[in-house]
């Protein structure tokens, strides 16, 4: 008899049908019940593939991380501006965006997250904080990206300001009189531009190769801390 698990058709359809339903009900309201309704399955068909909707859903974050990876990367080779930190901030956040999650994710929605918001903090805003200190502006700057007479720390402090002021400014603006994201994110990278580009501009060739890179260090991090992650 050959091993039921060994399914990826039906798989799909499972992750497919937590995706609609935890984006729109939210991760504590979306039992493995509805999940399985949802797919045209039974309830025993999803354990096959998942011991737990908490690993369901690691599993759902892991593909939609690698969706969100690869529209990114497109994004940013057909942009003549894509080798540049503008195109880099303003596709990295319209992207985020795209994806109902990820986009959940990066704002920590505690109606969609749900209880799975206490582990965040250990999963996916945690590699791609470390990455973006530990490894993006000193590849830029060598790139000829970044001007190299910045301190690579600084300028990775002031990334992490804003990344997390984007996080967090639900808190001080509501949702309801905050800018369209698109506008916030073209915005954001002009900004960014025109203060951190080296003089006359960025080699955008260079820094697209970096980017690529980069992207994919980020996607290997991402895979490896789902492997080590401790359960919840």
């Amino acid at each position: 008899m050959p091993d039921t698990r060994d399914n990826p058709e039906r798989e799909g359809r499972i992750l497919d049908a937590a995706k609609k339903l935890f984006s729109h009900y939210g991760f504590d309201k979306t039992t493995v019940s509805d999940i399985a309704d949802e797919a045209g399955i039974s309830k025993g068909a999803v354990y096959l593939h998942f011991k737990s909707k908490d690993e369901l859903f690691d599993a759902l974050l892991l593909r939609e991380s690698d969706a969100v990876l690869d529209d990114l990367l497109r994004r940013l080779d057909a942009d003549r501006e894509g080798g540049s930190i503008f195109g880099l901030y303003q596709h990295a956040i319209l992207t985020s965006i795209a994806n109902p999650l990820m986009h959940a994710l990066m704002t920590r929605d505690s109606r969609v997250l749900g209880d799975y918001a206490r582990r965040i903090s250990k999963t996916l805003l945690a590699a791609q904080g470390n990455l973006v200190r530990d490894e993006m502006v000193k590849q830029l700057q060598a790139a000829g990206v970044i001007r190299p007479d910045l301190d690579a720390d600084v300028v990775s402090y002031v990334l992490a300001l804003i990344r997390y002021g984007f996080l967090m400014i639900h808190e001080v603006v509501p949702p309801d009189k905050a800018p369209p994201l698109d506008e916030v994110g073209r915005t954001l990278g002009l900004l960014l531009e025109r203060g951190l580009a080296p003089e006359g501009g960025s080699n955008k060739e260079a820094g697209r190769q970096v980017l690529h890179q980069i992207v994919e260090q980020l996607r290997a991090y991402i895979h490896s801390t789902r492997k080590t992650s401790p359960p919840a």
